[in-house]
């Protein structure tokens, strides 16, 4: 029990005899609304903070393009896969071309399956060409989208925004898409 402010119970009690039950209250609110503010600070600045993009959404160098025909040829056109930006280099009619490695009936990550030569998405089925990456088999309702590859000075560099993508929805090879050709 709180009692009331007089001089004998400051000597004997101390300090807490001292608070009344309002300011005991207007302490504990205030208390914990400042609790509250330093938490939702806290949650909402590594929402704020600035980051450098790298992987998927970033214009990624995947190696020189002498380099990446003389793989080419030495694997029989086996697709090369690159994690960071989460495509595959593939060979195709008269290019070199980046395919998304995102399935495009459900968005699973779709391997190489070496055993089969084809992509194979595991979650469907889903069975797609190693030179166009178009669909030969499954549920999926077009081949792997391409991401825009350009060659600068020799380099082969892959813009892998998401957003940016071609999407064949003929599920064809174009000639048109070629942006960097094999020759």
């Amino acid at each position: 029990m709180i009692r009331p402010h007089d001089d004998t119970s400051v000597a004997a009690g101390g300090l807490l005899s001292r608070v009344k039950r309002r300011q005991l209250f207007r302490i504990g609110f205030l208390t914990a609304t400042l609790l509250a503010v330093t938490e939702f600070s806290a949650a909402l600045l590594p929402f704020l903070w600035v980051l450098k993009i790298e992987g998927l959404g970033a214009k990624i160098p995947a190696g020189k393009k002498a380099d990446i025909l003389t793989k080419f040829q030495a694997s029989k056109d086996e697709p090369i896969l690159n994690t960071e930006g989460r495509f595959f280099l593939i060979h195709a009619p008269g290019a070199i071309a980046a395919a998304y490695r995102k399935c495009t009936h459900l968005g699973c990550t779709v391997p190489w399956n070496k055993t089969e030569d084809q992509f194979h998405c595991p979650c469907h089925g889903s069975l797609y060409d190693k030179h166009t990456a178009v669909v030969i088999g499954g549920p999926a309702p077009r081949g792997l989208d391409l991401f825009h590859v350009t060659d600068v000075n020799g380099a082969i560099v892959v813009d892998t925004n998401p957003l940016n993508v071609l999407k064949r929805e003929n599920n064809k090879w174009n000639p048109a898409h070629v942006e960097v050709p094999d020759a």
